[in-house]
This record gives C-alpha cells, structure tokens and sequence, in this order.
C-alpha cells in the first residue's frame, strides 16, 4: 500500500470513528444508552433521543454541543403557534382555559406534559393552554382572540435581555397591536405540518453545526460557531452563555430601562383588567444572571444591578402582580442544581417547574381562580 493511499484510508477511518463518537457522546463523553424502541429518555440530555423515522428539530441555541436532544419528542400538538405567529387550529375551541400562558420559554420541553403550562396545569388542576411564543406583542394577541372570554389569568414570561426600554416602549403599543392581530388567523399548512412524514435528517445545518462546535470545543475548548460566551464556574465546570447577556446584565440605561418597562407592563396589566383578567409577570433571568454567583471572580463582572429584583418591585408597587424568579433560580442553582441546557439560553424542566410552581403558588395566593375572591385593583398609571 503507497504512503497516500495508507494516508486516505486512515483519515478516512478516523473521521468515521470520530463522527460517530461525537454524535454517540455529546459534548458528556458519556454512552447514550440508546434502546431498541424508537424513542427513549437519554440519562445524558434528559430529552428523548430517536433511532430512526424522526425530524431533525433541535435547540442548542447557543452552540448546539449536545446530542440531538429535541428529536422524536413525543406530542399530541407540535406547537401551539408557528413560526410566523398563527394559532394551531388543534388547539382551538375544544375546552375552557382559565389560564393563559405567552412566552418563548414555555415551549421547549420534553413532549406535551412538561411544557411550562403543563407543569402549571398539573399543579393548578385546571387547563392551562400556552397561546403563543412570538415575544412582547403576544400580550396583544391575547387582547384580541377568543380565549379572553374564559380566562382569569394571564401569565406572561419575558426573557430578561428582551425588557428594556425600546421594546417594553408605550409608544409601540399600535404596533403590536396590529403585528398581533396574525396570530388570531389561522394557519393552513398546520395540517399539511401534520401529514408531512418524519424522517431523520442527518445533513443539515444544525448537524453541521454540532459537529463543528464538538470538533472545536474539544480541540480549542470552546465552541466555533454561534454567539456564546464561556466562564469557568466556581466547581470546575463551564458555563455558555449568550453573549448579549453581558450587556443585560450591566444595564448602562438601567433607569430607563426599568422606568419604561414598568410603565408598559402596568398598562398591559390595566387593559386585561378591564376584561376581568389578572396578570402574572415574570422576568426568566438570563443564563450568566441565574449562574452568577458560582461564576468564579477572576472571571465575572463586577456589580449585580439587581434588575429583575428592582422591577419586581417596581411592578408590585405599581399593583402588578410578579414573580421573582432571580432569588429562587440562584437558590437552587448554588445548591448545585442546573436549571438552563449546558448548549442553550433556555431553561431545563428543572426551571420550568420551579416556575410554575411558583406561580402557582402567586395564583393560589391571590384566589384568582376562584369564582368569589375579589381581583387585584387595576395599576394605576404609573
């Protein structure tokens, strides 16, 4: 065998080997336990991994370093809205929602029993349906649709890099409002998404990118490809983050930022109060926020701004009702306890429960539910 030739062949090997490892292993270095039934919870991701006939549909927002852990998860309805904000027709006029969820973190979980409603609905004992995941117009979209007959309860989630002072703005208010109006139009190809069959897709870009991202990172230590940052935490371990997180986090318009924003959130709580419907807010707080007290020193900015704290206070003072989630996050976060995916901005299952466990806990405490309980008085202008 000629030099070349032996060369060829054993790139070639290699890069078998290697493509396979990466795609059994993830950036864990740990085995899949991969069944022989088509789908099965990974020990590794905690999503359900496919053998065979399923989409290739992933998150890993971030890096997209894990296996293909958003593959073959079982549900009765994919989404509840597409991608250009139109209702699932699945969905519609079938039961009675006393609460309505809006937000893009209610969306990624493990099949339909551990999305964010879900968690709320097991907990609450009542049907909790998530309108839409389409941003700070979806309140808008809520204003506009049929589900405000039924409902009592609003809860809207806001990422926290997505709350400052340009888009929680009053003076974009007939903007989304008319954006909004798509989303109460439904969309014909839900169906033809239904009928078309799944399948596998092992080229394309998501793959492309996860296997770049685990070349590098185990070669370079950190991702190619994507806009993630990389801090060691205080136990060993790595953190990816966004890196516009950063700039959250400092906040150098911070005043106006939570001026602003509360202002906007405070009209919204006033004109769903005039339907008889109370809203919930919270703030999910971005990834290097949640993790940054095991960040270790030498390498996280110094000063906590303190923004969620300061516009939940804000809110409440303001007669909004709001969660805290920074304080309980962090909480259970130092106790070692991770709540976000290691390759996205998005929380876990871990997060999504004790979110909805705490919200839960703001509607049982107010009685919103029940038929007799008073409503919170209306927030005034601010």
């Amino acid at each position: 065998m000629s030099h070349k030739k032996f060369v060829r062949l054993f790139c070639l090997i290699t890069g078998t080997f290697l493509i396979f490892h990466l795609f059994l292993y993830g950036f864990t270095r740990k085995p899949l336990a991969l069944p022989e039934k088509l789908l099965k919870r990974s020990a590794v991701t905690g999503r359900h991994e496919p053998m065979k006939q399923a989409e290739a549909e992933t998150i890993g927002d971030l890096a997209r370093l894990s296996y293909l852990y958003r593959l073959g998860v079982p549900r009765v309805v994919r989404e509840t809205s597409d991608e250009m904000g139109y209702l699932n027709k699945n969905y519609g006029g079938r039961a009675v929602f006393p609460v309505v969820t809006v937000g893009d973190s209610f969306m990624l979980f493990n099949g339909d029993g551990q999305r964010f409603n879900n968690l709320l609905e097991q907990i609450l004992g009542v049907n909790c349906y998530n309108m839409a995941a389409n941003g700070v117009e979806d309140p808008f979209a809520f204003l506009q649709g049929g589900l405000i007959k039924e409902a009592r309860v609003l809860v809207w989630e806001s990422a926290e890099r997505n709350i400052s002072a340009d888009v929680f703005n009053l003076a974009n208010v007939p903007c989304y409002y008319a954006n909004a109006r798509k989303k109460l139009e439904y969309n014909e190809n839900w169906e033809k998404k239904g009928k078309s069959p799944k399948r596998l897709r092992a080229v394309n870009l998501a793959n492309v990118k996860f296997l770049i991202n685990n070349l590098a990172y185990l070669a370079a230590g950190k991702p190619l490809l994507g806009d993630a940052g990389l801090v060691r935490l205080k136990n060993g371990k790595e953190l990816l983050f966004y890196k516009n997180d950063l700039y959250s986090f400092k906040r150098p318009n911070f005043e106006q930022d939570l001026r602003r924003s509360a202002e906007f959130i405070a009209y919204v709580d006033r004109e769903l109060k005039k339907h008889g419907i109370t809203l919930i807010f919270l703030a999910v707080p971005d990834k290097y926020n949640a993790y940054y007290e095991q960040i270790a020193d030498e390498e996280k900015l110094s000063g906590d701004a303190r923004f969620i704290d300061r516009l939940t206070e804000e809110l409440k003072r303001n007669g909004v009702l709001a969660v805290n989630l920074i304080g309980a996050f962090r909480d259970e976060i130092n106790k070692g306890n991770d709540l976000y995916h290691f390759d996205d901005t998005h929380w876990n299952t871990a997060g999504a429960g004790l979110a909805a466990r705490l919200v839960a806990e703001e509607i049982k405490r107010h009685r919103l539910l029940e038929p007799d309980a008073p409503m919170p008085e209306a927030a005034p202008e601010i």
